[in-house]
C-alpha cells in the first residue's frame, strides 16, 4: 500500500500552530491553496482544531498533488519564523524527508517525487511501494542503500511491466537484459525504430540514453551498493544518491507511461513507432 507522505505527528504539530490563528485566517489559507473542507465533524476539541481537521479529512495523504497543496499551507504557517524554529516544525518536516530553503519554500521529499510515478497502472504495485518506502527513508542518511534501492526499483518495474504485457522473462536475468527486453516489448528500443520515423537518428540516441540510464544505475549499485560484497569504504554523498534515484524515477516513469499509451492505442497505430 502507498505510504502517507506527511506523518500524522507532523500534521498535528502544524494543526496546533494553527490553533493560534483566527478562524477566518485558517479558512483563507486552506481555501487559497484549493484544499476542500469536509462537512463531517471530527472528534477533536476546539473550533480551530475542528476546522483544520475538516480540511485534513479531504486530503489524500498518499497523493503528491494533494499533499503539495498542504505544503503550501505549511509554508504560510512557517512564514513568521524565517530565522528560527521555535516550535520544532522544521524538525517534524525533516523527519518526513522535507527541507525548507532560504526563501521559505518546502522542498518535496524523495518519497513524494517517487510517488508521482504512475504505479496505479500496474495490477499489483505493492513491490514498487516497498522500494519507494525504502529509498525515501535512506537517501539522505545512507546513500549506498538508496542507490541499491534505485537499482531494485528499476529491476522490479521492468519485470512488472513485462508481466502486464504478458511476456515471460528469466528470473535470473540481470538489469541490462531486462532493460532490453522491456524496451523492445514497449517499442522503446532503438532496434524497434521504423526507418521512416522523423528524426530517426535523434530518437535513436535518446532511446539509447534511456537504456543507459537504467544500466548505469545498476552498475553504480554494483560498485558502491552495501549489499554487493564491497570490501572498502567509499565517499558517497546524498547528491550521488539523489542522482541515482532521480535517474531510476525518470526511467521507471517512462516505462509506465509508455505502457499506458500502448494500452490506449490501437495496435496498428503503434506498430513500428518508438514513442
Amino acid at each position: 500500500m502507498p505510504q502517507e507522505l506527511i506523518h500524522r505527528r507532523t500534521r498535528n504539530a502544524f494543526r496546533e500552530e494553527l490553533v493560534g490563528w483566527p478562524l477566518g485566517a485558517i479558512r483563507d489559507v486552506f481555501d487559497g491553496e484549493g484544499v476542500a473542507c469536509s462537512s463531517e465533524e471530527p472528534n477533536v476539541s476546539g473550533a480551530r482544531r475542528n476546522l483544520v481537521e475538516r480540511y485534513y479529512a479531504t486530503v489524500d495523504w498518499t497523493n503528491p498533488s494533494s499533499v503539495n497543496k498542504v505544503l503550501r499551507v505549511y509554508e504560510a504557517v512557517l512564514g513568521p519564523y524565517p530565522e528560527g524554529d521555535p516550535n520544532g516544525l522544521l524538525g517534524y518536516l525533516g523527519r518526513d524527508g522535507f527541507t525548507v530553503d532560504d526563501k521559505g519554500r518546502i522542498r518535496a521529499s524523495v518519497a513524494v517525487n517517487l510517488a508521482e510515478m504512475p504505479v496505479h497502472l500496474l495490477s499489483d504495485a505493492s513491490a514498487i511501494y516497498e522500494h519507494i518506502d525504502r529509498i525515501g527513508k535512506c537517501t539522505d542518511t545512507d546513500p549506498g542503500q538508496a542507490i541499491s534501492g534505485a537499482k531494485s526499483l528499476i529491476e522490479a518495474t521492468t519485470k512488472l511491466v513485462l508481466n502486464e504485457l504478458g511476456h515471460s522473462y528469466d528470473e535470473r536475468a540481470d538489469v541490462p537484459a531486462l532493460v532490453k527486453q522491456v524496451q523492445v516489448a514497449l517499442k522503446l528500443h532503438p532496434d524497434t525504430l521504423a526507418p521512416t520515423v522523423k528524426g530517426q537518428e535523434t530518437v535513436k540516441r535518446l532511446l539509447g540514453s534511456l537504456s543507459g540510464i537504467a544500466v548505469g544505475v545498476a552498475e553504480l549499485r554494483n560498485e558502491y551498493g552495501p549489499d554487493h560484497g564491497r570490501t572498502s569504504a567509499v565517499s558517497l554523498r546524498p547528491r550521488h544518491a539523489h542522482l541515482a534515484v532521480g535517474c531510476a524515477s525518470t526511467y521507471c516513469r517512462m516505462l509506465l507511461e509508455t505502457l499506458d499509451a500502448r494500452r490506449n492505442r490501437p495496435a496498428a497505430a503503434s506498430a513500428g513507432n518508438a514513442t
